[in-house]
Order: C-alpha cells, then structure tokens, then sequence
C-alpha cells in the first residue's frame, strides 16, 4: 500500500490538535484526513479517490486540496483561539507551525443573516421543531418492557410538542400523516394496557421516522446556513470567549446535535475548548 500525505500541528488551550491527510493506494483509492487531540482521534473524513476533488489523478494535488479545504477552517481560528485564551491581554497571534501545507490568511466573516419571512427561517424554525425527536429516536429499540414504556411514553410526548409547535402546519404532508399515524398506535397501546408485543411492533416506525426527521439537516438552504454559521462561530471563539452573539446565533443550529442542544440549554455550563470540540465535529458532517 503506497501512501502520500500532510501533516499539520495547531495548539489550542494548551492541547495539541494533530490534522492529518493521506493517501491510501488499493483497490478503493481513497484521501483520508485525521483529527487528533493528542492521542485521541475527534474527528475523520474520507474522500473515494476519483471523486471530483481528485483531479486529473493527480494525488499529491488531491491531497493537497482535500487537506487545504479542512485546515482552511480550522487552524487560523484554532491559532486564534490558543493565542486570546493563554493571556491577558493576548499577544499578537503567530501562524502554526506547518509541515507541508502552505500557510493560511485568516478569512474576516460576518454572522449568515436570516431575513424574517424567508425559507430559511421557516427551515430553522422546522428544524428547531422536528430535530430533537429525531435526535432522541433514531436509536435501536429497548430490551426490556420498562424501557418499552419508558421510551414511548416519551415519544407520546415529543409528538404532542410538536403537534403544538406554530410551525407544525409547514411540515410536509406525509410528515403530518406519520405523525398522526403514530399518535393513533400509541393510543391503542394504551388501551390494550401497554402490551409490550405490541410495543416491539410500534418501535421500528418511531425509528424510522426518528431517522427521516434527521434529513431536514441535508436541505440546501439548510446546509450552506449551518457551513457559514459554524465558520463565523469558530472566528467568534478565537477571540477567547463564548458571547451572546454567539449564542444566539447558534440558536440557528437547534435540534441538529444533542451536545449542541445542551450547550444552548445552558452556555454557562460549557467553556470555549469544549464548545470548539461540538463545532469543529459539526463542520466535519458539514463538509461530508
């Protein structure tokens, strides 16, 4: 197996963040980058070699490009953000050190602006709604009868949070029809005094719609709202601390990510390097 790859180091906070890219002959050619904290991995992305960032089958070039995308997000800002964080007041910022990439302007971004009315507000809005049960949901089904009735009772009540929400009437028709199919199961459970054989049969709608809800976040206008938020975010950070601002602009991003959910629950519980960890995990999926 012949490989070819990049290396870059950055310090955030005192820990050390590895971004690794390679390339890796075989029968399935693929690019490969690697995000480590120390010795531990936090995040990975995988390119088929031939897609279209491979161009003309250059793989250096390839390498070097799918390295440069991901470094291109994160190591001015990761520099930024150890350089605010390590004294007061912060010393002018230094470039990190880089093994083969060349180095990398920090990029001025402004918060993406949501304009009342807009689709992309009414998508926000829907997510906000349907992103948590499909958060919640979208997991195998539980072994024992208590964890049966534990699990959709809960489920009874996610439903009904939704069928109160003001956007319940813009989900789309099969959405509502799903939901009101369900409701009408779980009622019938009840009535038959939470028979778990009838539980078992419930459960693998409740998934799959856990797991449809899930798609809102593959959206168009969805997707390129999250990419600028999260960029414009990790720019925030790197000025060393977590602001309102912030906060209120990743409201936008509720119901997509169970940690971000509990970080918006209560920012006050959360430091910036635990926050930067969830946002550059979320740019990853962004990417993907």
């Amino acid at each position: 197996m012949g490989m070819s790859g990049l290396i870059d180091k950055i310090s955030v906070l005192g820990r050390d963040f590895t971004i690794q890219t390679e390339f890796i002959d075989g029968e399935e050619a693929k690019i490969r980058t690697l995000v480590y904290d120390g010795g531990r991995m936090v995040t990975s992305r995988e390119i088929r070699s031939g897609s279209t960032i491979d161009i003309g089958g250059e793989t250096d070039a390839a390498v070097r490009l799918q390295h440069m995308r991901i470094t291109e997000t994160l190591t001015e800002r990761a520099a930024d953000l150890g350089a605010a964080k390590t004294s007061s007041p912060p010393p002018p910022p230094t470039p990190p050190p880089v093994a083969a990439a060349p180095q990398l302007a920090l990029k001025k971004t402004t918060r993406p602006p949501v304009e009342p009315g807009s689709h992309l507000e009414t998508a926000i809005a829907v997510r906000q709604t349907i992103g948590p049960f499909g958060i919640a949901f979208a997991h195998p089904a539980p072994t024992t009868a208590a964890g049966y009735e534990q699990a959709l009772d809960s489920v009874d009540a996610a439903l009904d949070a939704i069928r109160e929400a003001p956007t319940y009437d813009t989900l789309r028709l099969d959405e509502q029809l799903t939901l009101i199919a369900l409701k009408s199961q779980l009622e019938t459970w009840r009535l038959a005094d939470k028979d778990l054989a009838m539980a078992t049969e419930i459960w693998p709608t409740v998934a799959g719609f856990a797991r449809h809800l899930q798609k809102v976040n593959h959206r168009r206008n969805l997707v390129v709202f999250d990419h600028e938020m999260l960029i414009w975010s990790m720019s925030e950070l790197g000025k060393g601390k977590i602001t309102g601002e912030m906060i209120e602009g990743l409201q936008g991003l509720g119901g997509r990510d169970a940690e971000l959910d509990v970080f918006l629950r209560d920012p006050d519980a959360m430091d910036a390097l635990e926050l930067f960890e969830i946002l550059l995990r979320l740019m990853d999926q962004t990417l993907a």
